[in-house]
C-alpha cells in the first residue's frame, strides 16, 4: 500500500468537514456513515481529533470569554 502526501492530507480535510457538520448538526446519513467508516483509518481518526480538539478549544475560549464578560457586569453593576 502506498500512501502519498496529497492523500493523508484530503483524508484529514473530509474528516475535518465531517466533524464540522457533526457538531453543527447538519450531518446526512451518508456523511455519518463516512464518518463512522473513518473510525477505522488512522489518517481520517486523525483529521476527525484535529477537529474536535479545535472546536472543543473554540467552546472553551467562548465560554471563558462570556464568564469574564458577565463577572465584570456583575462587578460593575455592584460600584453602581
Amino acid at each position: 500500500m502506498v500512501f502519498t502526501v496529497e492523500g493523508i492530507y484530503m483524508k484529514k480535510k473530509k474528516a475535518e468537514a465531517l466533524m464540522q457538520r457533526l457538531v453543527q448538526n447538519e450531518i446526512s446519513r451518508p456523511e455519518f456513515e463516512a464518518l463512522l467508516g473513518g473510525l477505522e483509518d488512522s489518517e481520517m481518526l486523525s483529521g476527525m481529533e484535529e477537529s474536535m480538539r479545535k472546536h472543543f478549544e473554540k467552546v472553551l475560549k467562548d465560554y471563558k470569554n462570556d464568564k469574564s464578560e458577565n463577572f465584570e457586569k456583575h462587578q460593575t453593576s455592584k460600584l453602581k
